[in-house]
């Protein structure tokens, strides 16, 4: 089995959706505490921290890692280089929907969205709150993971959208959802049907 050295000392086995050994996957988390703040970073700057299915894997692991922590009371969520997250890394191992048949490929797409569903929500239920610091491209899975903070601070050349309707797919990670409760289902239903841009002022009036 390969195991991979975490950050915090704890050898895990690297698995996909399916519970399949996929081999050792690079760092794309990153967690240190100071004076009480997790910091967790997004650290693949080299690919506008494009997100993947280890991206989600270690998401999980770090977010149930801060809410036992006794010295945490507050979690800054934020990236390395000069884009917060520019959405789906499409050449990431395990992008593809796999299946022998139009039945199985349904199956598994949809195991694959609850099985986001589910390490996405340790990090949106956490205790302490959560803080998104965002620059530069926030897009698709970048949106949705920012929607999930409690606070999201946002620098002026933060451009936010949900451009899964240009490329004909669906908003599946709960982005819509979200934004229906934080702007109104009007905003959620303008960003998701038209995947429009919109920058950093725009949102803050939302």
């Amino acid at each position: 089995m390969t195991l991979r050295q975490s950050t915090w000392g704890v050898r895990q086995p690297v698995i996909d959706t399916l519970g399949r050994e996929v081999g050792e996957g690079a760092e794309r988390i990153r967690l240190e505490v100071e004076d009480g703040i997790a910091l967790l970073t997004l650290c693949r700057p080299d690919k506008l921290n494009g997100w993947s299915w280890e991206s989600t894997r270690q998401l999980g692991l770090l977010a149930d890692r801060i809410r036992f922590h006794p010295d945490v009371r507050a979690v800054l969520l934020r990236a390395q280089g000069r884009a917060f997250c520019a959405g789906i890394d499409v050449t990431a191992p395990g992008g593809a929907i796999t299946g022998g048949s139009a039945a199985e490929r349904t199956r598994n797409y949809y195991e694959g969205i609850r099985w986001v569903h589910e390490r996405f929500s340790v990090l949106a239920r956490l205790p302490q709150p959560v803080v998104a610091a965002v620059q530069g491209y926030c897009l698709g899975f970048g949106f949705e993971l920012a929607l999930m903070a409690d606070i999201r601070i946002a620098a002026d050349d933060a451009v936010f959208a949900l451009p899964e309707a240009r490329l004909g797919v669906a908003v599946d990670a709960g982005g819509d959802l979200r934004i229906a409760r934080e702007a109104g289902a009007g905003w959620a239903k303008f960003l998701a049907l038209t995947g429009r841009r919109i920058d950093a002022a725009t949102a803050e009036r939302l």
